[in-house]
């Protein structure tokens, strides 16, 4: 019975061990989120499901844990967040397909410790790793219990066999928006500009004959009636202004003007002929 129990237990330890080493360029390991690996066809543009048994090992950076893995292409991985749990850590986020010719129609695939035969996680004796091309989408998780390797749902794709977070990097559904802004630069030049000026001139020459004579003593009214100019009232109009609002001189209307002067005349003519009339007796 004991040698029973011993050799069972034997067996188990080289059962796990050999999970746990697998073979030289098929081993992943995750450390953290800029130091882990995963499972992706050797050759670029490969089918993802089709390489199933010949995937080999990917890193970020070589790893003593994971000897005869590759380097990711540049640019490759967009984004990867590390979590960890009880018997587990794990790598999820985003990628760029393109940047390993992988197709965008691939709807992706799952590898394990079957598929590859012999492929492992150093340190754990599981791993569940899936690659999702038409959504740049991967994940990866190493588990010491089978239980927290989901490894019968793939096709449920990697949020549901390893729920984690996926934000970052660039995919075929995100988009990128630059924090656009909308400058308007409205201008008005309002600059009414009116002038008006005029002028009216009214000229009276009324003209006396006759032979007297006339007493110096007596002023002498000129015949030759003044000429009076009157200048129309000139309109400014600032420029900041909108409304045209002219000037007005309280000048007296030409017509009103000439009309007077006329009066005035008319009055010295007539008082002129009177003295005259008054000399001549």
């Amino acid at each position: 019975m004991i040698f029973n129990v011993a050799s069972a237990l034997t067996l188990l330890a080289i059962s796990t061990s050999a999970a746990a080493t697998g073979k030289p360029g098929q081993i992943v390991q995750i450390t953290s989120a800029s130091s882990w690996c995963m499972m992706m066809p050797p050759q670029a543009g490969g089918d993802i499901a089709a390489n199933e048994d010949r995937a080999i090992a990917f890193c970020t950076n070589p790893s003593s844990s994971a000897p005869g893995a590759k380097l990711f292409p540049e640019g490759f991985i967009q984004s990867a967040n590390f979590a960890s749990g009880n018997g587990y850590v794990q790598i999820t986020g985003k990628i760029d397909s393109s940047k390993y010719s992988l197709s965008s129609k691939d709807q992706g695939g799952q590898y394990d410790i079957r598929a590859p035969v012999g492929s492992a996680c150093s340190g754990y004796n599981h791993y569940v790793n899936l690659i999702e091309p038409h959504s740049n989408t991967m994940c990866i998780r190493c588990c010491k219990e089978k239980k927290d390797c989901n490894t019968g749902k793939s096709t449920y794709g990697c949020a549901y066999v390893i729920p984690g977070d996926y934000s970052g990097g660039n995919s075929n559904t995100s988009a990128s928006a630059s924090s656009a802004s909308t400058t308007a630069a409205v201008t008005a030049t309002n600059s009414p500009s009116a002038t008006g000026s005029g002028s009216a001139t009214a000229t009276a020459s009324p003209s006396v004959t006759g032979s007297a004579s006339v007493d110096p003593t007596v002023p002498t009214v000129d015949p030759t009636a003044p000429s009076v100019t009157t200048a129309l009232p000139t309109s400014t109009v600032s420029p900041s202004a909108t409304t045209v609002a002219p000037i007005v001189s309280p000048t007296v209307p030409v017509n009103s003007a000439a009309a007077t002067n006329s009066q005035s005349v008319g009055i010295l003519a007539a008082a002129a002929l009177g003295v005259a009339a008054i000399l001549a007796l």
